[in-house]
């Protein structure tokens, strides 16, 4: 019934190459779950519910990916839903299980003394360019405002008088955002130049391009990472980054939360909650560092990777030491990490393996082996089942 299936997928469907051996590894893997290897004794129509929760419980249990299990989980739906289409059982076991929820990642920020870097750097005066980038950047930091809303802003909605922004904002409500007077001084600079160029229209947009005509994100996008990219090395250089380091600052300055929905137009509370976890990470690993009791006995974390009869590059060795960087900061106890890589089957496409060990006392150490189309993959996987395995320790202190 596998082989039909699939056949399914390719004659009728056209899913890709990729998408079809994912199914049959995931549904090859919940038969020999469910005959506990034996070929000849699988009977879908004999599975239920409580059979497939008994079998992610399993891989959650051996520090599976989440991702992992959602996939799995939709491979085994589409299985049955095609049993039932083709009037092979009137029953899907797997409809009514809820899927696993991925853990939302916390929005990228850049650090205070970067984005400083960044806005402290000489620029030309006398161009319009560049007074313009530099100015998109810092309005960026400096208020907020999402892409849409700086590339929407129109002329009059910016008051030198007031030191004030009227964005108009999602489902069209407008919210009056404040700015200092060092933002101000280049907005007045930048006018004084708009003022020299040939204007498209009647031009009511307050940001234009030299030919006089508006502003577009794909342009802004490449002027934010083109002006962040040598100062930070965050994994994201977008105008959203700087939202979100607009939010992280101004909480921990002391900013209140709810003035800090105010001005990122935030619908919901819980929306803008989310940095109030950054700050607190930035907290407790201030803490860290600082608190002569919390340095007792903390030696430094020490990263070593091994490639196995590869040249490793350095782009991935990079790759590595971030991870390991991010999963120290979230646990601090963690005094080494090894990282150990190989090519297991050179003729085949998943074929690169990781494995990941963390040492973090008094537990024993932490193990997770993972094979995968890349290294990057590989690791990452391994991370996510180590934070699983950090997870049940701590909840079982």
């Amino acid at each position: 019934m596998i082989d039909q299936f699939i056949g399914y997928l390719e004659g009728e469907l056209n899913y890709s190459p990729h998408t079809i051996k994912a199914y049959r590894s995931d549904l090859e893997e919940f038969r020999q779950w469910a005959t506990n290897g034996a070929i000849d004794e699988f009977n879908p129509f004999d599975t239920d519910s409580s059979d497939i929760r008994a079998w992610l419980a399993s891989m959650s249990e051996k520090g599976i990916s989440v991702r992992t299990i959602r996939r799995k989980t939709q491979s085994l739906r589409a299985f049955y839903h095609y049993l039932m289409r083709t009037g092979q059982t009137n029953n899907n076991p797997a409809k009514d299980i809820t899927l696993a929820k991925l853990p939302k990642p916390l929005p990228t920020f850049i650090k205070p003394e970067e984005t400083e870097a960044v806005l402290d750097e000489e620029y030309n005066h006398e161009d319009f360019e560049s007074v313009r980038d530099h100015l998109i950047v810092d309005m960026f930091y400096s208020t907020g405002i999402r892409a849409s809303e700086l590339i929407g802003l129109k002329d009059c909605d910016v008051d030198l008088k007031k030191g004030e922004l009227k964005v108009l904002g999602k489902r069209n409500k407008e919210r009056i955002i404040p700015f200092g007077d060092e933002l101000g001084e280049q907005i007045q600079e930048y006018r004084e130049l708009r003022a020299q160029i040939p204007l498209s229209g009647e031009a009511a947009e307050f940001f234009l391009r030299p030919t006089g005509g508006p502003l577009y994100y794909m342009l802004v996008n490449r002027i934010v990472h083109r002006k962040l990219d040598p100062a930070t090395q965050a994994s994201k250089r977008s105008p959203h980054v700087l939202r979100h380091s607009f939010a992280t600052d101004m909480l921990n300055g002391g900013a209140s939360l709810n003035a800090v929905q105010q001005l990122l137009g935030h619908e919901s509370l819980a929306t803008t909650q989310v940095y109030t976890h950054i700050t607190y990470r930035d907290l407790q690993q201030n803490y860290q560092l600082a608190h002569p009791r919390a340095q007792k006995k903390k030696k430094t974390m020490e990263v070593r990777i091994q490639a196995i009869k590869f040249d490793m590059a350095e782009r991935l060795e990079s790759f590595i030491n971030k991870k390991a960087e991010r999963l120290a900061r979230h646990y601090v106890d963690i005094t080494d990490i090894d990282v150990n890589l190989k090519v297991v089957k050179p003729e085949t496409a998943m074929n690169k393996e990781a494995v990941v060990k963390v040492v973090m006392p008094p537990y024993e150490d932490f193990v997770a082996s993972k094979i995968a189309d890349s290294f990057e993959e590989a690791v990452d996987l391994c991370i996510e089942a180590i934070e699983k395995q950090l997870e049940r320790k701590k909840e079982k202190k």
